[in-house]
């Protein structure tokens, strides 16, 4: 999924995905820094990793964490509103945590998603997170001892999955009105988000 967009920026056009702090795409503002620090729940060095020789955060370095906020700014904040045309930012999703996503299926109940959808909805709806992330079922559900597939045994990729679209499936929109599916963000490849400074 390596797409080419283009982000006009006061310094010019960079490719998405470049290290972008020259141009700021995003409001660098500290009143703004501190908004999304409370946002995820992290201090300033969550992000700004690399120190100057006199031990303070180097806040023009890149940085993992910084990559991934302007990823998520150009492609997320600014591509994706609620229905009634809000705006989003990093609140909207993370609630005061980093890791939003739940992870720790160890006290997950079992599902049977039969019992409030037929069938082949349940198929198709399948088949679309295949497509979507780029897996085959086993990605989220294991197997029974005879070799068939056990959907109602919790796993971690099922309870991410299902918080997903609990919480965003149905209640986000693109920019342009489409109603926002795992395919959204996803487009193909289970792992999205960059994992690299940029650079």
């Amino acid at each position: 999924m390596t797409k080419l967009l283009l982000i006009v920026l006061g310094m010019g056009v960079v490719p998405a995905g470049a290290h972008t702090d020259r141009g700021h795409v995003m409001d660098t503002s500290e009143e703004n820094m501190e908004r999304i620090a409370a946002s995820l729940g992290v201090r300033c060095t969550h992000c700004h990793t690399v120190r100057r020789p006199d031990g303070k955060p180097d806040f023009n370095a890149p940085s993992l964490f910084k990559h991934t906020a302007v990823h998520m700014k150009v492609h997320f904040v600014d591509g994706l509103k609620t229905p009634d045309g809000k705006a989003l930012d990093c609140m909207y999703c993370h609630q005061g945590s980093a890791r939003f996503i739940p992870r720790d299926f160890t006290n997950a109940k079992p599902s049977n998603l039969s019992e409030r959808m037929p069938r082949r909805e349940i198929f198709r709806r399948m088949k679309a997170i295949e497509k979507a992330l780029g897996v085959d079922c086993e990605f989220c559900h294991v197997r029974r001892e005879d070799g068939r597939l056990a959907p109602e045994q919790p796993t971690r990729h099922k309870l991410m999955a299902k918080y997903m679209m609990d919480h965003f499936e149905g209640s986000l929109v693109t920019s342009g009105g489409t109603p926002v599916t795992c395919g959204t963000c996803h487009a193909g490849a289970a792992e999205f988000l960059p994992r690299s400074t940029g650079e």
